[in-house]
């Protein structure tokens, strides 16, 4: 089974808009994909996603800051 998607629409600032092209075109990616990327990334560190997103993402979870700070 496809996940279902929807169409979220959003006001942003012109120069955020135009901010937000550059960095797209500069990077390749489109818009949506980069708008995607970034919601996840902040639900991923708000913790309304498992680790293994968290890893996925490069954010660090909770055990992994735990490590470093013993290292």
């Amino acid at each position: 089974m496809m996940n279902e998607t929807i169409v979220v629409a959003t006001r942003l600032p012109q120069e955020d808009a135009e901010l937000l092209k550059r960095v797209c075109d500069a990077r390749g990616e489109n818009m949506s994909n980069f708008l995607r990327r970034a919601l996840k990334t902040e639900l991923a560190r708000l913790s309304y996603y498992p680790p293994e997103v968290k890893k996925a993402l490069g954010i660090q979870t909770q055990v992994e800051k735990a490590e470093v700070a013993v290292s």
